[in-house]
């Protein structure tokens, strides 16, 4: 109310020559409010919330003392002062509508003088975000004394358009892009590759893309655990995975857990799986190859249940589950296949015993080819169904350190001191072993460590 101490000189406003010395105790509503040292005098509205349980609490500006004077129920004497903090508190209103009328304004004061804009539309209302319980009725007086100005129309933003998707292949870094794998494994697209560094990740991974699972140094030093919560890994729902050089498990649960509700179809090679209740279980839909993996100490916490590789109820789908060049040693039972179709080749199967009938291979109905494997020193070698197989052999693999877990075939100049499992794996040339660790003779090396893949231990 800018003209207020000016208007004080002339003898037809003495009635405004009021001090404003009352000061606000309590400030209610329909107040008249102005800061100490200001000549500025707002009217407080004060709206119950039935959202929120409080009060809403507005102040409107006063324009001039003309205006003032149009409001009979307004007196000069009754304007407390309040502090600027309390003043705060209010919220400023500059929305008007006249009673009766049901066109609603914004007020644009400038000093003694000011524009309104008419707001069109609850549309428009709506749009800039207005709350309905500040609008203040005046009297047609206060509406006219503003010069209108344009009518206030809502323009909503334009919407971004969204960016394509991406459809190039990357490398995903874990943690340097994302901390966890799982959040990796959200962003990437089907053909990503997720490099994992060395460390312990304690999560429970879904797999449901097209993607590489893969660490970026050493397997041994980058430990995917699920921590006996569930399996540390669950794939479903993808055709095309590959989980290579890490170390899994899980206690008392699945390390890697392939449900096959939906066609699933990957690769697990050159991982290490331990103590977990079961290392690989794949069930129903789920066509997987299984290639150089070292699998021990995986069982239940009472050794009566559990270990390397469980196949389940895959024969209905049509496909055939291969197992080849795995080292499976000290785990309850080694592999245990039920009314599925599984090829057994260059596996060595070794020391897998516990309480009950722990076995090396065990067939449950379904169909096994087995062939070219050293199967000893099992509870059952053999149980059920399962056929020892061309070439296959049961005699002491002579690991490097199996204590140690260092499932390496020893190498001697004679008989007595190599491992009978060097160069006895299949005579097929697309068996024969890469360039790690083979021996002078190219035909393939049973275990982890021969056939093409053997290279996979040195990337």
């Amino acid at each position: 109310m800018k003209r207020l101490i000016p208007l004080l000189i002339f003898p037809l406003f003495v009635p405004l020559i009021i001090p404003f010395n009352v000061y606000a105790q309590g400030i209610i509503d329909d107040d008249l409010i102005r800061a100490q040292n200001s000549i500025d005098v707002y009217i407080v509205k004060i709206v119950s919330s039935t959202s929120s349980g409080q009060a809403n609490q507005f102040k409107r500006l006063i324009l001039n003392p003309e205006i003032f004077n149009q409001y009979g129920h307004l007196k000069w004497e009754n304007i407390k002062t309040a502090s600027q903090i309390q003043l705060d508190e209010y919220t400023t209103s500059d929305l008007v509508r006249v009673v009766g009328d049901e066109k609603v304004y914004k007020l644009y004061p400038d000093g003694d003088i000011g524009a309104k804009r008419w707001i069109k539309t609850a549309d428009d209302f709506n749009g800039f975000g207005y709350d309905a319980d500040a609008i203040y009725t005046i009297n047609n007086f206060e509406r006219d004394f503003y010069n209108s100005g344009e009518d206030l129309t809502y323009q909503a933003p334009e919407t971004p358009p969204t960016p394509p998707a991406r459809t190039n292949n990357i490398t995903i870094n874990v943690p340097a892009d994302y901390t966890t794998i799982q959040s990796a494994i959200d962003a990437a697209i089907n053909g990503d590759t997720i490099s994992i560094a060395n460390g312990t990740y304690k999560e429970n991974i879904i797999i449901n893309k097209n993607v590489k699972l893969i660490s970026s140094s050493h397997y041994s030093l980058t430990v995917i655990d699920g921590q006996g919560s569930d399996s540390a890994i669950t794939v479903n729902g993808t055709d095309d995975f590959s989980i290579q050089k890490l170390t899994i498990k899980s206690q008392n649960q699945k390390a890697i857990y392939c449900s096959g509700t939906n066609k699933t179809k990957g690769i697990i090679k050159n991982v290490i799986i331990n103590d977990s209740k079961w290392g690989i279980y794949a069930e129903n839909n789920c066509d997987l190859k299984i290639y150089n993996n070292i699998l021990y100490n995986n069982r239940s916490s009472d050794n009566k249940d559990g270990g390397g590789i469980f196949l389940k109820d895959n024969s209905a789908f049509g496909f055939i589950a291969e197992i080849k060049n795995n080292t499976i040693d000290d785990n309850h039972h080694g592999i245990w296949s039920e009314n599925s179709s599984v090829k057994i080749i260059n596996n060595i199967i070794s020391s897998n015993m516990g309480s009950g009938s722990s076995t090396g291979i065990n067939r449950k109905d379904g169909t096994m080819d087995n062939s070219y494997n050293d199967v000893w020193s099992n509870g059952y070698d053999y149980a059920g169904r399962a056929p020892v197989g061309e070439g296959s052999i049961s005699v002491e693999p002579k690991f490097v350190g199996a204590r140690q877990r260092d499932y390496r075939l020893t190498r001697g100049t004679t008989s007595a001191t190599q491992s009978p499992c060097i160069d006895t794996g299949h005579p097929n040339i697309i068996y024969n072993d890469g360039e790690l660790l083979s021996s002078s003779v190219e035909r393939a090396d049973m275990g982890a460590y021969g056939g093409p893949d053997n290279i996979g231990w040195g990337l």
